[in-house]
């Protein structure tokens, strides 16, 4: 059975499907119909499987608290052997007596006459973060002593009023995964993948007179390879939290798998061999602002740019530095206004319709993504005119009381935003299977074993996950990197 963390990954799937579903302007009403029946049963197993594991959840949280008690006659004669202090030993004893599998050792019969042996040794595991093997601990970075974080509550009957414990999670919250749906994605059993390209056309086709020497043509190929890479991740837990706490090891396990899809999505923008060779690598063979160009915009060259930047929030990812990073074209700021001026919304919005014309030119496509930070969809998004009227819908509606649909594009093309990408970069591309591939040479995987390095002699488990895929750029020209100017 699938994880809930997996499970809410292939509802945002299926939520994108629809989407594009819906916003196929070629479709009919029929097609639309037909295209939506088809994702019907996936649609209702996958809601079907949250509901039952979501319920699941709360059930076991609150049958918790109702497990058989058994009550000593006094619990000061029982030693307590644990990491903390003898001050809390009694609270301590008094959880343990709770548990219903304690009844089969404290009950004994002395002559009918029902008994309990007080005499006994409990200890207690430790959950400091060093050795309880599942991250920050029971109690998370702060401690069992820090303020509003203590179990119990103080004074005398304090140890006897149990808290109301909350089942599942309350989970770290991502910036969603958005680059991967764009592009398509074949099977291959190759560490490699090969591939020909037709590198010269020298076509001379012309008109020729009655017994004239015919023009001839030419043409040369080439071959090109692509690696396949692995992303990995791997965790060591204890076997006690395999054993004792199923819910929390499940958890875990979803993290894992979680991580590799999001370092996938990093990979195939800006990863660089053993990983996923990225898209951006290929960024000196896009296309960059032609002599033609109606703004005249320049090219430049960063270096030491992060994917996703230092100190975005929600990233759950190791960041890809590319070491030197190629743009195509830059937009200038206003003329004559001081160095740190942002580059207009206007002059932004039409750089990019110069990068589609740019990229039409080259593959005789229009680019159908424009992929940027939110920060940059944000200026785009709150363009005014002369008159102090948005361009896109105001925020109670159209203007001049017209209702506008408040969609992200810009001139038709459908604009992704994503913390992944920096502020003031924008990939603009025709993503089509003609011009870009994944190929997946293996799913994500999961192993485990205790003979990793002294596993076995300290009762630990090591988890590994992995994935191996690599990245076909057919035709690098069918992209432009385009740099807003900021400094």
């Amino acid at each position: 059975m699938s994880s809930l963390i997996e499970l809410k990954d292939e509802a945002r799937k299926i939520n994108a499907w629809i989407s594009d579903i819906m916003n196929d302007a070629e479709k009919t009403g029929a097609e639309k119909s037909a295209a939506l029946d088809s994702l019907q049963e996936d649609y209702h197993r996958v809601t079907t499987e949250i509901k039952n594991s979501e319920r699941a959840s709360e059930m076991r949280g609150k049958l918790e608290d109702f497990q058989e008690e058994v009550r000593p006659k006094s619990i000061d004669r029982y030693e307590v052997a644990s990491p903390f202090a003898p001050s809390n030993r009694r609270a301590i004893a008094n959880e343990v007596l709770r548990h219903k599998d304690i009844e089969k050792i404290f009950a004994v019969k002395n002559g009918g006459r029902e008994e309990y042996n007080l005499n006994m040794v409990v200890g207690l595991k430790d959950a400091s973060e060093t050795n309880n093997l599942i991250g920050e601990g029971l109690y998370g970075t702060s401690g069992p002593t820090a303020a509003g974080q203590q179990p119990f509550l103080g004074g005398a009957f304090g140890p006897g009023i149990l808290p109301d414990w909350r089942p599942g999670i309350v989970e770290k919250l991502f910036y969603e995964l958005t680059l991967n749906d764009l592009i398509t994605e074949f099977s291959t059993t190759a560490p490699n993948v090969s591939y020909l390209t037709e590198s010269t056309a020298n076509l001379q086709a012309n008109a020729v007179a009655e017994s004239q020497l015919y023009p001839f043509s030419s043409v040369a190929l080439s071959r090109t390879y692509a690696e396949v890479g692995k992303i990995a991740n791997a965790m060591t837990i204890s076997d006690e939290a395999v054993a004792d706490a199923p819910t929390l090891y499940n958890f875990v396990q979803g993290r894992l798998l979680f991580s590799i899809r999001r370092q996938e999505e990093v990979q195939i923008l800006a990863g660089t061999w053993p990983g996923v060779g990225g898209l951006l690598s290929f960024a000196p063979s896009f296309t960059a602002s032609s002599s033609g160009s109606l703004f005249g915009a320049t090219s430049n060259t960063a270096t030491n740019v992060a994917f996703p930047p230092a100190g975005t929030a929600g990233t759950g990812v190791q960041a890809q530095t590319v070491s030197s990073l190629s743009y195509g074209r830059v937009v200038p700021g206003p003329t004559g206004a001081p160095a740190g001026t942002y580059a207009t919304a206007i002059s932004i919005a039409e750089q990019l319709m110069d990068a589609f014309i740019d990229i039409e030119l080259q593959v005789f496509q229009t680019p159908n993504a424009i992929v940027c930070h939110p920060r940059d969809w944000q200026l785009l998004r709150t363009a005014k005119d002369v008159n102090g009227q948005y361009f896109n819908s105001a925020f109670f509606g159209g203007d001049y009381g017209e209702r506008v649909a408040a969609v992200k594009s810009v001139w038709d093309v459908p604009v992704i935003t994503t913390p992944l990408i920096p502020q003031h970069t924008i990939l603009v591309g025709w993503f089509d299977p003609q011009t870009i591939q994944i190929a997946r040479r293996e799913g994500i995987r999961m192993q485990m074993t205790n003979s990793n390095g002294t596993d076995f002699v300290q009762g630990n488990i090591t988890v590994r996950a992995e994935e191996r895929l690599g990245l076909l750029v057919y035709r690098p020209p069918a992209f432009q990197l385009i740099q807003v100017n900021h400094t």
